[in-house]
């Protein structure tokens, strides 16, 4: 049934113009919102005169509007499109079960013109991007912590039904006056697995700055840590007021044996490594198997660093780093190369900062030993030349065995297999008193 008012025989634009009709009359659009990937999204008014979210589904790269109805561009593009179709009622479907306070709620799915639609909740509020540029005051630091945990809670209950957002961004996350978060635009949720489809999707999803490298290949493996890398940006962005280099970017750098261009949150001296910066810098990583790998994951270490200091992990420094042509890389020679860079960069950043500090005649940032952690003998004086008081040692050692031989088997005393086994055994005790 034809629901949409003053059609023409001639192209159209791509939205709904105003007035028109959803669903016999029960939905009637005021606006339209904004263009996305794979759709439209619009202000409507219900048949209870409640004010609705409309979602149509609308890949704007392969389809386009003619006479009130969405068709593909091409007749190559049927195949696909009618994917698309099918993908975004499947999604729309499970949507539809999830049922958390964060997360926009679906009230109805129907196919009309051609193409699908979505009916959701209107959520009256602000998204955090608008926020950040009219009311920065309002995102107090506990404010986004906060945020974060219930962006992380709502991600949670997404994923319990193996389902990836897969555009979470400031502007996908809508804050009302009672400070209630909620998550919103599910149109880039999972596609298809389907190679041919996955490229499709992988066009009209990915998001420069909070996309993870994995989603611009059509082959990537799309993971939970895919969904946490875009909330890393996402609260990334909110504290420093813009978003972290383009993944591609960073991955691009890290594969030619340049520096990360990403800055840690926790890399200032005056800045403080809490749970909360450190998840986010941990979050970001471009390797994914350097990300946390679930979502409960990272809300346990919030729930740790609130109580203890986040653990600073080992890093294992490569012998040699690779240089290669970016383009050449598939997805799972990029996630090694990137992983590799990282850690020698890790290793070798805070001599860097110290260095660069020196040259610019500032404070290079680290600490002499505190005095607690200086060798001291039994009586409480420094040791200032170790190497000299073992000698003294054992010297005072021999004497000691000359004058009484069966002191050397007593239970105290370490082994002594060869010449200068006492010093030996001395220098391995004493290792583990000295502060490395």
């Amino acid at each position: 049934m034809q629901n949409i008012a003053n059609f023409s025989d001639e192209p159209e634009t791509d939205a709904l113009p105003p007035g028109s009709q959803l669903l016999y009359g029960q939905y009637t659009i005021e606006r339209h919102l904004i263009d996305g990937g794979f759709g439209m999204t619009y202000i409507a008014r219900d048949s209870l005169e409640r004010r609705v979210v409309i979602k149509e589904s609308f890949p704007t790269a392969i389809c386009r509007r003619l006479g009130g109805e969405v068709r593909p561009r091409k007749p190559d593009y049927q195949e696909q499109y009618q994917r698309v179709i099918r993908n975004f009622l499947r999604e729309a479907l499970r949507l539809a079960k999830l049922d958390h306070p964060n997360i926009v709620k679906v009230y109805q799915v129907f196919q009309e013109n051609n193409t699908a639609y979505i009916a959701m909740e209107f959520v009256d509020g602000k998204d955090l991007f608008t926020i950040l540029e009219e009311e920065p005051s309002r995102l107090s630091h506990d404010l986004l912590r906060k945020l974060l945990r219930e962006t992380l809670m709502a991600l949670s209950h997404v994923h319990d039904y193996d389902m990836l957002h897969r555009d979470i961004s400031p502007d996908n996350l809508i804050l009302d006056e009672d400070g209630t978060l909620t998550l919103i635009d599910f149109g880039a949720a999972r596609e298809d697995r389907s190679e041919q489809f996955r490229a499709l999707s992988t066009v009209l999803s990915v998001k420069d700055g909070y996309s993870p490298h994995e989603f611009y290949y059509a082959n990537g493996t799309h993971e939970p840590s895919s969904d946490i890398y875009s909330v890393g940006a996402t609260f990334y962005h909110l504290i420093t007021g813009g978003a972290p280099p383009d993944c591609q970017k960073r991955l691009a750098d890290l594969s030619s044996g340049l520096p990360d261009p990403y800055v840690p949150l926790t890399s200032g001296s005056a800045v403080r490594d809490d749970g909360f910066l450190s998840g986010i810098d941990r979050a970001l990583a471009v390797s994914q198997d350097r990300r946390f790998q679930s979502v409960e994951e990272w809300l346990d270490f919030l729930d740790l660093a609130e109580t203890a200091p986040a653990p600073k992990g080992r890093v294992r420094a490569p012998k040699t780093i690779l240089h290669t042509n970016q383009n050449e890389l598939g997805p799972n020679l990029a996630m090694v190369i990137s992983s590799l860079v990282e850690d020698t960069n890790s290793a070798i950043e805070p001599e860097l900062r110290a260095e660069r500090a020196r040259a610019a005649g500032q404070p290079s940032g680290l600490q002499p030993e505190p005095e607690e952690n200086r060798l001291v003998d039994l009586l409480g004086n420094p040791i200032e030349d170790v190497d000299r008081w073992l000698r003294e040692q054992d010297r005072l050692s021999r004497k000691k065995h000359a004058r009484d031989p069966s002191a050397a088997h007593g239970r105290n005393v370490g082994p002594q297999s060869g010449p200068g086994g006492q010093t030996s055994w001395l220098k391995r005790t004493l290792g583990a008193l000295v502060k490395r």
